[in-house]
């Protein structure tokens, strides 16, 4: 239909035509981004109810399993998912995996569709046990892979398909997070890498149909609501110590995620981090899963300083050990709590009276630092929180903290979290 429109324009009108059609187009992207980030969520639920017979929040299962299964659990997935891997090497001709952040930039949006696929088996296994890693990266891979192999077969070959691509991106985002603004603004200075405002109208069409599948087939609403109305005062101030200090930890934070690359050459890596997940599981069982549950309690809440503390070191130890042996996942959601995390620690030890405030002032300012996108990590904030008054407050925040990371090191969490899978 849209080929069509193109071909019967008159000249004259062809200009307004090909804008209206590429809109459309970036509409239906997005739906089909949207859709596939559901089919994703949906399968992960399926195989974690069959697992653990819960379909809610990992570390509620956690907790409602015995310890010898809450150990076991994390340990029979990784088994699973080096299995698919075991087997895709012995005997799929898939062809090599491209992440689409490397396919936009230097592949021109190519994402070969099977390596993704069987990619997002391994992982949802692992997602489904407990693994410490985000679910949000694979549901955001597939979407663009599914995007991609749309894209190729385009009605609009005028549009470059590594744009397409970043159209899946922002509403795969906009899905995954419920965040629609925050996904234009991830497509732009994560996937993109530049600011292209042509494509600024394209990007916003895709995310708000994402946004819109997913809300209309699972849930709607900011994901981490806090209800508290946060009162400025001038112990705000101490808000740029903090963004100055997540700044200088954001760098120390990607060397803690590269260091742990030893455990790939380890045998049987997979096995080791659901090994290491199940063992502090039974410390904390918010150890499971992406840190959900951990961020809405340090949200909602304020767990007193020792207990935050000790779930911090627990959960950054099982997130680094899953990153460093491979398994297939993100750390997005992970690095939401660890600013939360530490916000909230610097909220008591300054003995401020609203310590939330401060956990969520890290969640913005350390999403900055490690990701180089202090726009992006301002609207995801505000739109994962619903606290909309401090949006002018954490960007000016997010900046800075954002400059102290890149005085120190030009390496961003997109630059070093894609690793090859561990057989």
């Amino acid at each position: 239909m849209i080929k069509v429109l193109l071909e019967q324009a008159h000249p004259l009108e062809q200009r307004p035509t090909i804008t209206l059609a590429a809109g459309t187009w970036a509409a239906v992207l997005g739906v089909v981004s949207g859709m596939a980030c559901v089919s994703v969520r949906l399968f992960f639920r399926l195989l974690q109810r069959v697992f653990v017979k819960h379909t809610g929040l990992l570390p509620e299962a956690a907790a409602s399993v015995s310890p010898m299964r809450r150990f076991l659990t994390p340990v029979l997935g990784a088994l699973g998912a080096m299995t698919v891997l075991w087997a895709v090497r012995r005997w799929s001709r898939a062809g090599p995996f491209e992440d689409y952040v490397e396919a936009v930039r230097f592949q021109e949006g190519h994402i070969a569709f099977m390596p993704t696929l069987w990619r997002t088996l391994s992982s949802a296994f692992s997602v489904a046990t407990g693994a410490a890693i985000g679910r949000e990266g694979s549901m955001i891979q597939f979407a663009t892979a599914v995007t991609s192999w749309v894209g190729k077969r385009s009605p609009l070959p005028a549009i470059p398909l590594s744009r397409q691509v970043a159209y899946g991106a922002a509403a795969a985002v906009g899905a995954a997070y419920q965040a629609p603004i925050a996904g234009v603004f991830f497509a732009a200075e994560i996937v993109l890498g530049e600011w292209v405002w042509a494509e600024v109208p394209r990007l916003a069409l895709a995310s708000v149909a994402g946004w819109l599948t997913s809300r209309t087939l699972l849930t709607s609403g900011p994901l981490f609501p806090v209800p508290e109305v946060f009162r400025l005062s001038p112990e705000m101030l101490w808000a740029i110590l903090l963004a100055i200090l997540l700044g200088v930890a954001a760098p120390l934070y990607h060397l803690m995620l590269r260091s742990f690359r030893f455990a790939r050459r380890l045998p049987f890596a997979l096995l080791w981090a659901g090994l290491t997940v199940g063992a502090l599981s039974l410390v904390r069982p918010a150890v499971w899963g992406n840190g959900d549950l951990a961020l809405i309690e340090t949200l909602k809440t304020t767990p007193g300083i020792w207990s935050i503390t000790c779930l911090l070191i627990l959960r950054l130890a099982a997130t680094a050990l899953c990153v460093g042996a491979g398994t297939v996942g993100g750390v997005f959601t992970p690095t939401l709590f660890a600013g939360a995390a530490a916000g909230l620690i610097a909220g008591h030890l300054l003995h401020v009276a609203q310590p939330a405030l401060f956990a969520v002032i890290g969640v913005s300012v350390f999403l900055s630092a490690v990701t180089h996108a202090p726009w992006m990590s301002t609207f995801m904030a505000v739109e994962l929180t619903g606290q909309w008054h401090l949006f002018p407050y954490l960007l000016a925040g997010n900046v800075l903290s954002w400059k102290v990371s890149r005085s120190l090191s030009s390496r961003s969490l997109y630059a070093i979290a894609t690793v090859e899978p561990a057989g």
